[in-house]
């Protein structure tokens, strides 16, 4: 068998693997309240989609008229309302496979930049957290938009040769827009990383003559831009989160709030921390706590091992590893000044921390491989 059946033959094992976990996941949370993910917010996009599929069967379009997310995103939901049998179940189906697609897309960038042992390594976390188990197999949209941008990604930055560009570019488009449109307040992270990653490859491209003055010029515009306003209002959205979101029980340094920019730089580091990793052990009150604490430390382990897979990915295509590391930058320290309680945070890391998997992953195969006996896998 070639390397490359093998490893098409292991890709599908890992969505089919992914997949059934999330069934798993879904059927529990269908029969059960033992997922604590699937109150709340998502007993609101169910309930929006059962009133606009209501309305569709009237023959009329009806917005519940709950808020903009939750119309949108129960529009979205709203076909599963329309099939006979448990809709809601079927919703999670459909997250589930959105779910399973997204572990697929982290094992195949991995796996492209440096090996099929890469792949699984970085496909593993999301594959078995019980943290991200558990919000695939809600109706919450954070599964939607993990979907949207690992598929906009790889279509990027692994398959972008191999299809035609025109479709490659307006399905990626198409990808990001659903991704924007259900959490538009990313806008400036895929801008950044995705100009950042041009920016990079125009300067590979082009007379090293001319690049580093129209670099400096773009800094220097960028620079002004953000002290004349741009950060200002960055802050004070933040500052108003923070202030939302500073309540129950998973709340975390609520008294912490960065008026100016040196206090949130100052803070930022602090904040990407708890964002990334929290709840840490003396946060700990509950069985689910202490599962998701140990996640923590195994994303620490993968975030150790990052700068030698950024390392080795940078040799093979620097603007995709320099957009991915500043688009994770960006997401991590803008989330981590506006989160305040690790409830949230476990959701909405989800978004970023599969980067850190990939790096973190190639960079431990950068030093360990696999072996049984006498035979080597993942050659």
């Amino acid at each position: 068998m070639s390397r490359k059946t093998a490893a098409i033959g292991e890709g599908l094992v890992v969505f089919l693997v992914a997949f059934a976990i999330r069934v798993v996941g879904a059927a529990i949370t269908t029969v059960t309240t033992l997922n604590p993910d699937s109150t709340a917010d998502a007993v609101g996009f169910a309930r929006a989609a059962e009133t606009i599929a209501a309305g569709l069967m009237r023959g009329g379009l009806v917005a519940p008229g709950q808020g903009y997310i939750y119309d949108l995103w129960g529009a979205f939901l709203a076909p599963f309302w329309l099939l006979p049998g448990p809709s809601g179940f079927y919703a999670r189906l459909g997250n589930a496979f959105l779910g399973a697609i997204a572990v697929y897309n982290v094992y195949c960038i991995a796996r492209a930049y440096h090996s099929r042992q890469a792949g699984v390594l970085a496909a593993l976390p999301l594959l078995l957290y019980p943290s991200v188990v558990a919000i695939h197999s809600t109706v919450l949209r954070e599964t939607i938009v993990l979907f949207a941008i690992t598929t906009a990604t790889r279509l990027l930055i692994v398959q972008r040769r191999r299809l035609p560009v025109l479709s490659t570019y307006t399905v990626v488009a198409a990808l990001l827009y659903i991704a924007y449109i259900m959490r538009p307040e990313n806008a400036v992270i895929y801008a950044v990383a995705i100009g950042t990653g041009l920016l990079v490859h125009g300067t590979e491209r082009s007379s090293p003559t001319v690049w580093p003055a129209l670099v400096t010029a773009g800094i220097t515009v960028i620079g002004v831009a953000i002290v004349t306003g741009f950060v200002r209002e960055g802050i004070d959205y933040l500052a108003r989160i923070r202030n939302i979101r500073a309540g129950g029980r998973t709340v975390y340094l609520p008294e912490v709030i960065p008026q100016t920019l040196i206090e949130l730089l100052a803070f930022s580091w602090v904040g990407a921390a708890y964002f990334l990793y929290a709840p840490f052990p003396w946060m700990i009150e509950t069985i689910p706590d202490l599962l998701v604490g140990m996640e923590g430390i195994i994303s620490i382990g993968f975030t150790l091992a990052s700068p030698w897979g950024i390392r080795s990915m940078a040799k093979q295509n620097r603007p995709a590893t320099v957009g991915l590391l500043v688009g994770l930058l960006l997401g991590i320290v803008l989330y981590g000044v506006g989160t305040v309680n690790y409830g949230t945070g476990m959701r909405h890391r989800q978004m970023f921390i599969w980067v850190i998997f990939i790096f973190g992953a190639v960079g431990i195969t950068e030093h360990v491989r696999f072996v049984w006996g006498s035979r080597r896998y993942f050659d």
